[in-house]
């Protein structure tokens, strides 16, 4: 994941998050929940939990599970919701 004060990205998905010019610096959007405006938290933790979704490395570790739940909790989101959503964005994946 990259972070800087203007945009979040990574580089196992091509999602990315960023913040609204003119708009206070908390507010910031998310390519893969269009519509809704997340603090700078939050759209660390929708980048994270989309790399956790897509990363295979992250299938073979043991505290992932716990990990995508924590992040989908702070998005007000189910987990499952949160994959279903990525996949229909990524199907080839």
């Amino acid at each position: 994941m990259y972070v800087c004060g203007w945009s979040i990205t990574s580089a196992v998905v091509h999602e990315f998050a960023e913040r609204l010019p003119g708009i206070e610096e908390t507010d910031w959007r998310v390519s893969w929940l269009p519509g809704r405006l997340l603090t700078r938290e939050q759209a660390l933790a929708a980048i994270e939990l989309a790399e956790l979704l897509f990363d295979p490395a992250s299938r073979n570790d043991p505290g992932t599970p716990a990990t995508v739940a924590a992040a989908a909790e702070l998005l007000g989101i189910r987990p499952i919701d949160a994959a279903a959503a990525l996949s229909a964005r990524h199907p080839n994946r």
